[in-house]
């Protein structure tokens, strides 16, 4: 029994380090193994082919995996692993055919059912009813009116009234315009504190931005962001370098409308040579104005490149208190 037990446990061993070991080695071909690129670009004015024609491929590990751009062509994208193609665009003819067919079962159109049409039974008409007979109007009650009601009055009695009126209407005019005088005043009181009290605010953030200006004008003049920016520029650097293209071969012909114009290129050209070298062939035409020629670059991408950067960069305890200095975390 226990022999089996120790079998069981080495299968289940021997099954892990294989899983661990084909883990560790993916991990170590996607970070060593570059990836390889190649694209080439023509371009003619004269025949019928198209005026610009576009190759590019890019394949990793062996081909395994490629993905191939042509332009102008059926088929200009496509993504492959091994032998299964696993994206492209656009489609094939064959398979828009496909999905444009109609489904026969769907298209089948199905016969209406005949209605029988209805007699419609005309109505009959229904007795109108008797209305109820109207109630007689009462007489109007006779209403005093107000010029009787006014005769009534006594002069003694109407003088009396007409001066309280008056004095009534005087108090309600002085009190009306001591209310509005304090309104007036009020209002205008209001208006000036809001003055105030914007001018107040917009000093205050002047006053926090110039802080803030400060602040990190005095982070930017430290040591400890120049150790990082020297750090960061030497990755970038390295990282540039390793993806400078390892071909660059380009063959043109150009021509501008102005001589003087095309001259000026060659002169460039000539400024530029030491740099490009052998890499770069322009012949000028000073007849006509054309652009021709073909471009061709190949160079490869490793991650691990990409990797090492981001840990160094990472891992850095200069770039690490510069973060927090920028985002003003307790150092």
């Amino acid at each position: 029994m226990l022999h089996i037990l120790l079998l069981i446990l080495k299968i289940i061993g021997i099954v892990l380090g294989a899983l661990l070991g084909i883990i560790l080695l993916g991990i170590v071909l996607v970070l060593f193994v570059p990836v390889r690129y190649r694209a080439e670009v023509m371009r003619t004015e004269s025949g019928d082919s198209p005026p610009v024609v576009v190759r590019a491929k890019a394949g990793w590990l062996l081909h395994i995996v490629n993905i191939r751009v042509d332009y102008p062509a059926d088929v200009w994208l496509r993504v492959r692993i091994l032998f299964f193609t696993i994206f492209k665009m656009p489609k094939q003819e064959k398979e828009k055919a496909e999905k444009k067919k109609p489904d026969k079962k769907r298209s089948a159109k199905t016969k209406p059912e005949k209605t029988k049409s209805e007699k419609v039974k005309p109505e009959k008409a229904k007795p109108e009813t008797a209305k109820p007979a109207e109630e007689p109007e009462k007489p109007a009650e006779t209403v005093k009116t107000d010029d009787a009601a006014a005769l009534e009055m006594t002069g003694p009695q109407q003088f009396s009234a007409d001066e309280t009126a008056e004095e009534g209407a005087d108090g309600k005019k002085r009190r009306g315009i001591k209310f509005s005088l304090k309104g007036l005043w009020i209002k205008i009181c209001k208006f000036f504190q809001n003055i105030w009290y914007t001018l107040k605010r917009i000093c205050d953030k002047i006053k926090t931005i110039w802080k803030n200006i400060e602040y990190y004008t005095g982070i930017l003049q430290s040591d400890t962001f120049k150790r990082s920016f020297a750090l960061c520029k030497d990755e970038l650097r390295q990282i540039f370098a390793y993806l400078k293209p390892r071909k660059l071969q380009a063959d043109l012909v150009i021509g501008l409308d102005d001589p003087a114009a095309t001259a000026k290129i060659l002169s460039y050209y000539g400024i530029l040579y030491p740099f490009v070298g052998n890499h770069v062939n322009i012949v000028p035409d000073f007849d006509r104005k054309r652009l021709e020629g073909s471009v061709l670059v190949k160079g490869k991408i490793k991650m691990f490149t990409f990797l090492k950067a981001a840990i160094r960069i990472y891992f850095n305890k200069d770039i690490k208190r510069l973060i927090k200095l920028f985002m003003k975390e307790d150092v």
